[in-house]
């Protein structure tokens, strides 16, 4: 489909052609009048029937894509030229790939080569090395993200799940709750809830090998919380079309022990011999394990319990991945709060009010979190620029560091936003609609504390 707009995107970008779509997005080729070269640009097009708090969250998350794609500067991850954002959506602009994913490319011509598929696995093994290094885990890798180049390049892409590490590991309560991904492709560990870690990824860098040169996941089921199941049991057929190298590092990276599946530099070492040989021999064996299911019984019954029961809150998505959220993260108990300034809002309950000069603060004395709401003037933009001046000149917030200051229209029209670090608080001020609402949570739990801000500001009325 080719269209022309009457006004280029951002006054700059002119959308030309739809050359692909999914179940969060459009990407169009567009062409970049100012620099005169043709590009992507990645447009978010959000489900019907999102409340504006979740509307909110989505186009938080695919901002956060961008950076953290932004900060890998690899030549296995897409370059993203620009962010913007009009109608309230961000529109993500990047390199113009011509490629087919590995996904396409199995559906069409059937699974690949050893040697092949050990290529493929090499590049995207090269990837995750730099974001590990950088501190990120991608948290859904699979053949859907492993992009083929027409030029010869092998590119992991959508970083949309990405989260930060300290020393390997993500750092406990800064995940996105409980489960998001690909079940089919999501690590044990994952599945039920635990943090993730490097070895997480190379666990779906197993599962990917194994779908290209087998065709498909082996824990892939007909129904997402069987797929959840089929993980946690761990029993999957042989890879019969794999060189013995390739089975051996398939069985060593698709094991339920994080700890026990095999490391980076033997992942690496066992690629290089799979990409140089072909499906028949090799002179070293190579043994292939199957796990019991006997040994893995009492977790696929625990797991089946607790879905069935329903201490987890499960939501398939349209694309097939999966939201499992635990049902200790919900807010379950607010209390309604009218204020004399004239708003309605929604706090949990055992938070402890208290009017201030400033405004009406509340405070979690369990987990130190915080909010404050106060009416203010003026353009919200210009107004936090202000405060930061402000708040830099007299010293306010010891240890301060600034991780953005700007406009935020994805969150609402004529917002802003000035998030930022002190002394082991993350700090997050908004202005939008007359009110400044700034929200704190102790570093290592700003990610739960974030989505309980966005939840609060949904029962936000004037």
């Amino acid at each position: 489909m080719r269209v022309e707009a009457e006004e280029p995107l951002a006054g700059r970008y002119q959308l030309l052609s739809v050359i692909g779509r999914g179940g969060m997005g459009t990407v169009w080729r567009a062409y970049d009048e100012r620099l005169d070269r043709t590009v992507a640009v990645k447009e978010t097009v959000l489900p019907e029937g999102l409340t504006e708090g979740e509307r909110r969250a989505v186009c938080r998350r695919l901002v956060a894509e961008a950076r953290a794609t932004a900060a890998l500067r690899h030549p296995g991850v897409v370059t993203v030229y620009d962010v913007v954002i009009v109608g309230g959506r961000p529109w993500i602009v990047m390199e113009l790939l011509r490629a087919r994913s590995l996904h396409e490319v199995l559906a069409r011509d059937g699974p690949l080569p050893s040697a092949r598929a050990a290529e493929v696995g090499r590049a995207v093994l090269d990837v995750l090395r730099a974001a590990h290094a950088k501190g990120i885990l991608h948290r859904d890798v699979k053949p859907g993200n492993v992009m083929l180049a027409d030029d010869g390049r092998i590119l992991l892409t959508d970083f949309g799940l990405a989260v930060h590490m300290l020393n390997g590991n993500t750092i406990v309560d800064t995940m996105v709750s409980g489960i998001e991904g690909s079940p089919a492709y999501l690590a044990p560990e994952q599945v039920l809830g635990a943090p993730g870690a490097a070895t997480s990824d190379l666990w779906s860098l197993g599962v990917t090998l194994y779908a290209a040169v087998q065709g498909s996941s082996p824990f892939h089921r007909a129904h997402a919380l069987a797929t959840m199941v089929a993980v946690l049991l761990g029993e999957y057929e042989p890879p019969d079309n794999a060189a013995p190298p390739l089975r051996a590092l398939i069985d060593g990276l698709l094991r339920q022990d994080p700890a026990a599946r095999l490391g980076t530099a033997e992942v690496g070492r066992l690629l290089d011999i799979a990409a140089g040989v072909d499906r028949v021999a090799h002179s070293r064996p190579f043994p292939f394990r199957r796990p019991r299911a006997a040994a893995l019984a009492g977790i696929a019954t625990l797991a089946a319990t607790v879905i069935v029961v329903g201490a987890w809150t499960a939501r398939v998505r349209p694309d097939d991945t999966l939201a499992v959220l635990s049902s200790d993260d919900q807010v379950s108990r607010t209390v309604a709060y009218h204020e004399p300034d004239g708003y309605v809002v929604e706090i949990p309950a055992g938070w402890v009010r208290a009017d201030e000069k400033d405004g009406v603060h509340w405070h979690d004395p369990a987990n130190g979190r915080h909010l404050r709401i106060t009416p203010v003037r003026g353009d919200p933009l210009t107004g936090l620029r202000e405060a930061e001046r402000d708040a830099t000149h007299s010293g306010t917030y010891p240890g301060y560091r600034r991780l953005r200051l700007e406009a935020a229209p994805e969150v609402a029209r004529d917002a802003a936003e000035w998030e930022f670090i002190t002394r082991g608080a993350h700090r997050l001020t908004s202005r939008m609609a007359g009110y400044e609402f700034q929200f704190s949570a102790p570093e290592r739990r700003w990610t739960p504390g974030q989505r309980l801000y966005d939840a609060i500001l949904r029962t936000f009325r004037s």
